[in-house]
C-alpha cells in the first residue's frame, strides 16, 4: 500500500523547490540531492510498504505540475511566464524520476 505521506512530503517539497529555484537560482545542489532522497526513501517504502511508491510520486508532480497557482506564492492567480517555468520544473523532475537511477 503507497502512504500518501511520503508522496505529499516530496510533491510538496518539488513544489517548494520550483520556487526557490525562481526566487535563488544559484542553489542548484539542492534539487540533485534531494532527487537522490526522494528515490532512496522511495526504495525504503517500497521494501516496507509494498511498490508503486516513486510512480506514485511521479504521478502527484505531474499533477502538481497543471495546477494553476500554488499555494507557496500566496496567489491565487500567477503570470502565465511563471506557471510555465513551475511546470517545467515540476515536470522536469517527474522525468528525472522516472529515469533509472
Amino acid at each position: 500500500m503507497i502512504e500518501e505521506s511520503y508522496v505529499r512530503l516530496y510533491a510538496n517539497d518539488f513544489a517548494r523547490l520550483a520556487v526557490r529555484a525562481e526566487l535563488r537560482p544559484d542553489d542548484a545542489d539542492m534539487l540533485p540531492r534531494r532527487i537522490a532522497e526522494a528515490r532512496t526513501h522511495a526504495a525504503v517504502m517500497d521494501a516496507r510498504k509494498g511498490a508503486g511508491h516513486l510512480e506514485a510520486l511521479v504521478t502527484r508532480l505531474r499533477d502538481e505540475a497543471r495546477r494553476p497557482s500554488t499555494p507557496n506564492r500566496g496567489r491565487l492567480v500567477e503570470e502565465a511566464d511563471v506557471l510555465a517555468k513551475r511546470q517545467s520544473f515540476l515536470n522536469r523532475v517527474a522525468d528525472t524520476l522516472s529515469e533509472p537511477a
